[in-house]
């Protein structure tokens, strides 16, 4: 584990909350874990705890294994070796519907029936709570509703899929997850296709649903501020392994991104909660840089040259 830096971990407002309400968390662990793709491994002989009742956000560079090991932990996987277990179960032992009334994921790509509303969609996400003996209740308008509305998607409750646009299309695939009401909820890179003010809401959202329900959640995430300011828990990859994981303020350094990521950086302080912030410094900055210095030094010798009469002092004290 790395020292910690001078950053402090900002905690957030809702941290508590589930405590104080006496909810219990899930655990998903896994155990000398091995997943790949036919003959090509991905994670080989990894082990990860996920801790029960907190936000877990996995980052690393492109193609280090990050959805892979979230795919495995869904069960969307089948892994070659090892197993995952969620509150001490193999998942693979779990009958599937069972399965999906603990544990929600929403994939990196999903894909809708053609033509299909936003309502029916998010109202798929209730389909583990239905059975024989059990049909649609008024319990299940309230989750549908409750996840259009934190998600911003209930004006377009009676839209087709079809007709929306990227970004509105993934936060309807976020309210379908969220109305699945999991204690375990795995999100694959929720925020692409979102501007900024979307991201910021999406992760808002999760982040007071872990606070009030006490879920457990594990997000894959390229945005390595949003990452420190959202996870109680930040695990960082390379090459299918995990290279350091615990609070942001301890994990996210210079250090660290220049080996996970190949950047050189500067970590400060997030200006508004706390949390370390990643400054890139990159080849524009380094340009200018430059250029500043040369300027500098064109500058100092017209500054520091002698006055006549200093000169004339210099020159006689040469002489003498």
């Amino acid at each position: 584990m790395r020292p910690a830096n001078s950053h402090e971990n900002a905690a957030s407002p809702f941290a508590d909350e589930a405590s104080a309400n006496g909810l219990s968390a899930s655990k998903l662990s896994a155990r000398d874990l091995s997943l790949g793709y036919g003959d090509r491994s991905i994670v080989e002989n990894l082990s990860v705890d996920l801790p029960a009742g907190k936000v877990t956000i996995i980052v690393g560079a492109n193609a280090c294994g990050k959805s892979t090991l979230l795919r495995g932990l869904a069960r969307l996987l089948k892994p070659s070796s090892g197993a995952v277990h969620l509150d001490g179960t193999d998942i693979h032992k779990v009958p599937t519907r069972e399965l999906a009334r603990k544990l929600g994921i929403l994939p990196q790509t999903p894909t809708a029936p053609d033509g299909i509303s936003v309502a029916d969609l998010v109202g798929r996400g209730r389909s583990p709570h239905q059975g024989w003996f059990r049909q649609w209740t008024p319990a299940d308008d309230d989750a549908v509703a409750a996840a259009l509305n934190v998600t911003g998607t209930a004006e377009l409750a009676n839209r087709s899929i079809d007709e929306l646009s990227g970004g509105q299309r993934q936060r309807v695939w976020i309210a379908m997850a969220l109305a699945q009401e999991t204690d375990v909820l795995l999100l694959d890179e929720p925020t692409t296709y979102l501007d900024l003010a979307h991201q910021v809401e999406v992760l808002d959202v999760v982040s007071e649903l872990n606070a009030r329900r006490g879920i457990t959640v594990a997000i894959v995430l390229h945005d390595l501020n949003l990452a420190a300011r959202y996870a109680d828990h930040l695990i960082a990859m390379k090459h299918g392994d995990i290279v350091a994981q615990g609070a942001p303020a301890e994990v996210l350094t210079a250090e660290l991104v220049q080996e996970v990521f190949g950047l050189e950086s500067v970590v400060v302080s997030d200006p508004v909660v706390g949390t370390p912030m990643v400054v890139p410094v990159g080849r524009r900055a380094a340009l200018l840089a430059d250029a500043a210095a040369q300027r500098l030094s064109i500058s100092e010798p017209l500054e520091a040259k002698p006055s006549a009469t200093e000169f004339s002092a210099v020159e006689e004290g040469v002489q003498a």
